[in-house]
């Protein structure tokens, strides 16, 4: 098996692994992660002008769905 050097490389051979095997990777990754100490990104903030409009374009989804459009 040839060595993998870039992250698309990596990313492509994930993609080839069966579901289990996916999942098992992230739970690996994500002990590496978690191991390694790193700081959290910052909380991203957004203006209640933004939620807002998040909110009705998901309740409008929501009525577009329910009745069928």
């Amino acid at each position: 098996m040839a060595g993998m050097k870039t992250l698309a490389e990596i990313e492509r051979a994930a993609e080839q692994l069966p579901g289990a095997e996916q999942t098992e990777l992230l739970y690996f990754l994500a002990q590496r992660l978690d191991e390694a100490n790193l700081p959290l990104p910052e909380p991203r903030e957004f203006s209640a002008e933004q939620l807002q409009q998040w909110m009705d374009t998901d309740e409008a989804d929501m009525r577009r769905f329910k009745a069928g459009t």
